[in-house]
């Protein structure tokens, strides 16, 4: 017998057994079961007891020394580069208590060891309790300093003497954090061959050196790698998630922006940032969710439910956005377009954003919504970048004689235009969004139309197309966003959105010169506060379709059958 990670093995861990139950432990002893396991070579062994024991113990193994339990972890190489580090295990949580890292080198060259503790099956039906989860640096956590990926930010950053509230929540619920992990320098996009602080984490899937994207990449890349992790958690401000989701072949999930606590977390345009979970496993996704949101009692969610019963489902399927230049890529997220209709059931109501809006924009707006929305996302986006790390840049040529910390090329032409814009511009631009966002929930989601309450909207968007970037070729970061973006959409809206592995595309590989397959998600979003609903839609089309709910590690997502 052995977890799915090597950390519980028979032959070493069934010495002792703890029954926490008096009254079943008696029955146990006298029954087939002692006697059988007393073959194996197990022992008995009276410990006084504790009523709540049982409560306080999760599931093991545990190595009984000097009268006292020891919980066991194995020790795994990050052998992918996805963490900046390991944090030693905490065997309970408790405000009061700091993180500490854990110092100990990979036996691999240049790569940390992650202490990993085993996974019990039965701990993973209802709870995040036992969930294996990576962080993101640039949550808070208590009794560690924060990089975000910059060795100047790092230089000047204290011990936190709290932790982010997303990341104590799922600890207090049982999860295991492993260790904090690579990003984007200074939360902007920071490709391979940009990197310069910190080497970018590697994205497993295909050859192997195709880019993580960016800026959740080593989160993203963790989950995609290593058996031993569950769970990653990441930030979406535009695309931070999504991107990283579609490279490396995962579920991901981003929450409606009202619904989750945003302290603790570094932010950088607070009505776009929110966090977002990382999983290979539908399953995994929800538990996690769960310790950040109550979930709902949602009709579809059992996806056994007769037709009757449902809400009426539409799904939007915007014509700005496809179809996108890959053509597999596209008969596959045309594929599971299908299925969502027949399953749900729903509607495809097809629409062009730029249209509609030309032909019932708001009054007092031009009918070319392009040139409205023109200079809004440098305007509002830029100009927060920058502002954010006003108090970081003061504070670093307070500690270095009046010089200014180093950050990438990218960085620094992002900030030139963050600081070019004044308040007056910045207040415009923000108006003009808020016009864009209220406009977009009545087109989208009917919003405030007789048609707003029943219906269950669902808009269908491509993240990107899927196409090769080695990670040793530049790959220039856009200069210029338009709001328009489909990467904007859920941002704008502060609405929930999943990413949903749905297939692979061939491409010639010139890094092993075989062909080898790059990731594919379909990505599904719903209006706010409907996280739920969202979730429930998903799972009633992958159950009724037949569709993995899974994916591997490794080069594919999926078996070959």
């Amino acid at each position: 017998m052995e977890d799915s990670c090597g950390v519980y093995r028979r032959d070493h861990f069934l010495d002792g057994l703890i029954l926490v139950d008096f009254k079943y432990a008696q029955s146990a002893i006298a029954s087939d079961l002692g006697r059988h396991l007393e073959a194996l070579g197990a022992k008995w062994l009276d410990v006084p007891s504790d009523k709540d024991l049982a409560d306080r113990l999760p599931p093991g193994p545990y190595l009984y020394l000097d009268r006292a339990l020891k919980p066991v972890h194995r020790l795994y190489d990050d052998v992918q580069g996805a963490f900046l580090t390991a944090l030693k295990p905490k065997t309970t949580w408790h405000d009061a208590d700091p993180f500490s890292q854990l110092r100990a080198a990979g036996t691999s060259y240049d790569c940390l060891s992650v202490a990993v503790p085993a996974r019990s099956p039965e701990s993973l039906s209802q709870s995040p309790q036992r969930l294996r989860v990576v962080v993101k640096d640039l949550y808070r956590i208590k009794g560690l300093r924060t990089s975000l990926n910059n060795r100047a930010y790092y230089d000047i950053s204290k011990p936190s003497d709290s932790t982010a509230a997303v990341i104590g929540s799922l600890a207090r619920d049982g999860a295991h954090i492993l260790g904090l992990t690579k990003l984007s320098s200074m939360i902007a996009r920071e490709e391979p061959m940009d990197a310069v602080d910190f080497h970018t984490a590697f994205n497993p899937r295909g050859d192997g050196y195709q880019s993580p994207a960016g800026s959740s990449s080593g989160s993203a890349a963790a989950v995609a790698a290593y058996d031993w992790v569950d769970c990653g958690i990441g930030t979406d401000t535009s695309g931070s998630g999504r991107r990283p989701a579609m490279v490396n072949g995962v579920w991901q999930f981003r929450p409606s922006h009202d619904l989750v606590d945003l302290r603790g977390m570094v932010t950088t345009y607070a009505p776009f940032d929110t966090p977002c979970i990382f999983t290979r496993e539908l399953q995994h996704l929800k538990m996690a969710l769960r310790s950040w949101i109550p979930e709902k009692a949602v009709h579809s969610q059992a996806g056994h439910r007769a037709v009757s019963e449902l809400p009426s489902y539409e799904i939007v399927y915007p014509l700005d956005y496809f179809p996108v230049a890959n053509r597999e890529q596209m008969a596959l997220i045309d594929s599971f377009l299908g299925d969502a209709a027949a399953h749900l059931p729903a509607t495809i109501r097809k629409m062009s954003i730029r249209e509609t809006w030309r032909s019932s924009h708001p009054e007092g707006t031009i009918d070319d919504v392009d040139e409205y929305l023109r200079d809004v996302v440098a305007r509002t986006y830029y100009y927060a970048f920058y502002h954010s790390s006003d108090d970081f840049r003061e504070k670093y040529a307070a500690a270095h004689d009046g010089r200014a910390p180093y950050v990438i090329p990218f960085v620094q032409r992002r900030w030139a235009k963050g600081a070019a814009v004044t308040a007056a511009q910045h207040q415009e631009a923000d108006g003009r969004l808020r016009v864009y966002k209220k406009w977009l929930m009545q087109s989208l989601f009917h919003q405030g139309s007789r048609q707003d309450g029943p219906k269950e909207v669902l808009v269908l968007l491509p993240i990107s197309n899927a196409a090769p970037n080695y990670r040793d070729t530049p790959s220039p970061s856009p200069e210029e966003q338009s709001a328009l973006d489909e990467l904007f959409v859920s941002p704008i809206l502060g609405a929930p959105d999943i990413a949903v592995p749905i297939g692979d595309v061939p491409y010639e590989s010139r890094v092993t010169g075989q062909t080898e397959h790059l990731p594919v998600v379909a990505n599904l979003v719903a209006a706010p506060g409907k996280d739920w609903e969202l979730m429930a839609a998903v799972e009633r089309i992958m159950a009724l379709s037949g569709r993995p709910t899974v994916v591997r590690t490794g080069r594919r997502m999926f078996a070959q059958g």
